[in-house]
């Protein structure tokens, strides 16, 4: 646990699997109002490990006679890294579950969890798929999906949250008002939490210190995303960002242009290995082959995301057209001089 402003907490979960179930952050705001942001990991030794560093702030709070009250928790997206921890906490705790729309709609039951994250359209870019294989493989998924949820991140649905918001609102921290908004592109309901007296951001996923945010169908897009992080941009005061993983970022500015070219250099990228193949055309596997010739397949599952999405983008800016085979996808420039 460690106090990274004055009043405002970071309590680290230890993630296990690399990148599969990364350390995750969650922040506590302290005082007569407080909140939760994040709820991490819903397994028995996550829980426990957060309420008991809950308890040390507490205990400091009181032993300097200020006021500490914890009355809701809240979620930046509902990944399961980010909402699985929500229904321990608050029976743990006795607090409030506070979700948008969004998020009471996708994790109310296991049903509407699994379906928000089943393949569409987006994965046929990379494979010529009927109709009736995706509903066979998004079967499969959803069964091996539930089986590694439950075990490895402790995930639980929330049928009954306590409050629903808006997902562009106020609310009060502390007697302050924090504007939440909504940020979506790593997720469909992702939102932000801001304070534009103290220029103190919650980014959830969507902005992380050293590495990329991963993006990937059925439910990202890379326009929204980069829509999110230039909204970001334009904050007023903005002066210090809290991520979901990593440590805090002090250079807010610096760390959003380089997010924003990075992601411009990846489109020029996909589009100019697109126009190096302009006889033949080529495909989404190949695409991947080009950028990532010697890594994991695991990795280039990982990676395979973000190109589908800008593959998607291009498409739709008419900036290459598809040309489908029995066998395959293949992708053309729609100006080949």
């Amino acid at each position: 646990m460690k106090e990274v402003y004055p009043g405002i907490f970071l309590i680290k979960e230890k993630g296990t699997l690399g990148a599969i179930k990364p350390p995750e952050n969650i922040y506590v705001l302290a005082g007569s109002d407080g909140i939760i942001y994040d709820a991490g990991y819903g397994t028995k030794r996550a829980v426990k490990h957060l309420v008991s560093e809950i308890k040390k702030i507490q205990s400091n709070y009181e032993e300097q006679n200020r006021d500490f009250t914890i009355n809701r928790i809240i979620v930046s997206h509902c990944h399961p890294d980010h909402f699985s921890g929500l229904k321990r906490i608050r029976k743990t705790l006795g607090i409030k579950i506070t979700l948008t729309k969004k998020s009471a709609e996708i994790i109310k039951t296991k049903k509407s969890f699994n379906k928000s994250f089943e393949t569409d359209a987006y994965e046929d870019y990379m494979r010529m798929r009927k109709n009736y294989a995706r509903k066979i493989i998004n079967g499969l998924k959803n069964i091996g999906s539930r089986i590694f949820y439950r075990r490895i991140f402790g995930v639980s649905y929330i049928e009954d949250p306590d409050d629903i918001i808006d997902s562009n609102t106020e609310i009060s921290i502390n007697g302050e008002i924090w504007k939440i908004f909504p940020s979506p592109g790593h997720a469909i309901d992702h939102i932000s939490l801001y304070n534009e007296d103290k220029g103190i951001l919650f980014s959830g996923d969507n902005i992380l210190r050293t590495i990329t945010t991963w993006l990937g169908p059925p439910n990202c897009s890379v326009e929204e995303y980069i829509k999110s992080i230039k909204t970001i941009q334009n904050l007023p005061n903005l002066k210090l960002i809290l991520a979901a993983h990593g440590s805090p970022i002090e250079n807010p500015k610096d760390r959003i242009a380089e997010i924003l070219s990075h992601r411009k250099e990846r489109e020029k990228q996909v589009l100019n290995i697109i126009y190096n193949n302009r006889e033949n055309g080529i495909s989404p596997k190949n695409i991947i082959k080009s950028i990532y010739p010697n890594n994991s397949r695991f990795l280039l599952q990982v990676a395979r995301g973000w190109i589908v999405l800008t593959l998607k983008m291009l498409e739709e800016k008419k900036l290459i057209k598809r040309q489908e085979t029995k066998k395959c996808i293949l992708f053309f420039p729609t100006v080949t001089s």
